[in-house]
């Protein structure tokens, strides 16, 4: 069945690049009419499509999109790192280093689950 369906691919293929030379020299102008034709019906298929899809998504995709528009922004702002300066203070050896702490995003929230409650093994 595969063996079939490529012989029909290559078949298709090759008709069209046949009708695309023929139309090159025969009639240009008709083939970018054409083209053109195409480009802006595939345009307005795909902005009517994006348009109805964004209506059907609702808030949910809007706060989605809206919490990575702002983790991308505040990622764009953080501070470049300065150049060393002429003046280098010593390093103390034996200095006491804070641990890392995690900063929480806080335009993202976490969907609570059933995670504390205990499995009921006698319906399995």
């Amino acid at each position: 069945m595969k063996r079939g369906s490529n012989w029909f691919f290559i078949a298709m293929v090759a008709l069209a690049g046949l009708y695309l030379v023929t139309a090159m020299i025969t009639n240009p102008a008709a083939l970018l009419q054409q083209a053109a034709v195409i480009a802006i019906t595939i345009a307005i298929i795909f902005l009517v499509f994006r348009y109805f899809m964004k209506k059907r998504m609702g808030s949910d995709y809007s706060s989605y999109s809206k919490a990575v528009k702002q983790t991308k922004r505040a990622a764009q702002e953080k501070p470049q790192p300065r150049s060393p300066s002429k003046t280098v203070t010593p390093i103390k050896k034996y200095a006491k280093t804070k641990p890392f702490k995690k900063k929480s995003s806080s335009h993202l929230t976490v969907i609570e689950g059933k995670k504390g409650k205990k499995k009921n093994r006698a319906l399995y």
